[in-house]
């Protein structure tokens, strides 16, 4: 499997150069790599344009997992598991979420970086006209050269190919001399031109310049920084520098794309912080560690990285735009559904019972004291002042029947008075 995608993103290499040299033949490795980078990015669109919607959908549809979860916390059986799986299956289904796109990109970009780095750190083994360039000059060097195995051995004893560059060989028995040649650093070309008779170095000149032409891209890409550096070219440092910084930069905006929206009252909980941090020390992290692989690996893998980082910082304001226009198709849906959802939950509540009867129906609420508050009443609509009413008025009869028992009572008092007066005397 993995020598079938080697050579099958090593052909895509190799159409690309194909093209970029017949336009632009100084340079034309570095072009290529970052054509090529644009060309995966862009196979990679529809998975990421996945992943940023699913990230972002789950974080809209929480408050309805959460109420699942919950609802379903207390049950342990078999039958109600199954049934909580089966009505979160409905819930993704419902609003278009597979929980699985959120990883997809990362598990096929992990075995697309590594097959990657087979292709890069060997370029010349995909595309044609560097494997015949190297060829040539293997066969211009064994012609002029009797003893071309002794002067390649000595170039490797001054400066010794690299562990990678051994492995490779070592999987192919050794290798022909045009292997090896693809796997020679700048010091060792250097080496080499030193050590060949002056009428062999001369006749190297123009096959060499046209390697340079096509491997050269402000640096030889075939080169690592760290043999660049040792030969006293420190400008190669910009090379993980830029591939550290570019990872920074991307990982702090999609960082910023990928946080879900909290609400303005929410408190975020213990795991969401936990979450937060991790991502946090990731981000910070990443970037040093893609650093120091850049310094150690070939710089044309290292500028993959770079285009890759930078390519993808606009493919994601790109992105953003089309999952922004999902996101809010997928609000409205749901504030429909809240809103169905609570009706139908005030449609299904028990009424209250009222405990004094039917007779208590029509009478006004009552105060803090139980005494029932007086009704209001209600304004004229005609902006006249209500009526007083007035008081009953009481008749000059009644005044009379009141005074008569009186006036009886008084006699009555006299009457005693004067008896008691007479005992006396």
């Amino acid at each position: 499997m993995s020598s079938f995608l080697n050579n099958f993103f090593g052909m895509i290499l190799n159409l690309i150069f194909e093209g970029i040299v017949l336009l632009v033949p100084v340079g034309a490795l570095g072009v290529t790599i970052i054509m090529f980078t644009l060309v995966t990015r862009i196979l990679l669109t529809p998975l990421q344009l996945k992943q940023q919607h699913t990230s972002r959908a789950m974080s809209k549809v929480q408050p309805e997992l959460l109420a699942l979860q919950k609802q379903y916390a207390h049950k342990t059986d078999q039958a109600s598991k199954m049934e909580y799986s089966q009505e979160m299956q409905k819930l993704y289904q419902k609003y278009n979420i597979n929980p699985l796109a959120g990883c997809l990109p990362l598990l096929i970009q992990i075995p697309l970086i590594y097959v990657l780095y087979n292709v890069l750190r060997q370029p010349s083994r995909y595309i044609s006209k560097l494997k015949e360039l190297y060829v040539v000059i293997a066969d211009t060097i064994m012609d002029m050269v009797p003893n071309y195995e002794q002067v390649i051995d000595a170039v490797i004893s001054v400066s010794p190919m690299t562990s990678t560059a051994q492995y490779e060989l070592d999987k192919m028995g050794g290798g022909t001399l045009a292997d090896k040649l693809s796997h020679f650093t700048t010091a060792q070309w250097a080496e080499l031109t030193n050590i060949v008779p002056e009428n062999v170095s001369l006749a190297l000149t123009d096959l060499m310049q046209v390697k340079h032409d096509y491997e050269w891209f402000f640096v030889n890409l075939i080169d690592t920084p760290a043999q660049l550096v040792e030969t006293g070219m420190y400008a190669a440092l910009l090379v993980p520098i830029l591939a550290g910084a570019s990872t920074y930069i991307f990982s702090k905006i999609s960082m910023a794309n990928n946080k879900p929206a909290q609400p303005a009252n929410s408190t975020p909980t213990s795991a969401d912080m936990q979450t937060e941090s991790m991502m946090k020390i990731m981000m910070n992290i990443t970037p040093i560690m893609m650093g120091f692989f850049s310094y150690t690996v070939p710089s044309g893998l290292a500028l993959y990285w770079i285009s890759g980082n930078v390519i993808m910082m606009g493919q994601q304001a790109w992105i953003m735009k089309i999952v922004q226009k999902q996101e809010a198709i997928l609000e409205e849906q749901l504030r429909k559904d809240r809103e169905e959802a609570k009706l139908n939950a005030k449609k299904n509540r028990p009424k209250k019972q009222n405990p004094h009867g039917n007779k208590n129906l029509n009478r006004p609420p009552a105060d803090g004291n139980g005494t029932p508050r007086p009704k209001k009443k209600r304004p004229n609509p005609n902006g006249e002042q209500p009526k007083k009413k007035r008081p009953p008025q009481v008749e000059d009869t009644e005044k009379v029947n009141l005074e008569k028992p009186v006036e009886g009572i008084v006699e009555d008092t006299q009457e005693i008075i004067v008896e008691n007066n007479t005992d006396e005397d």
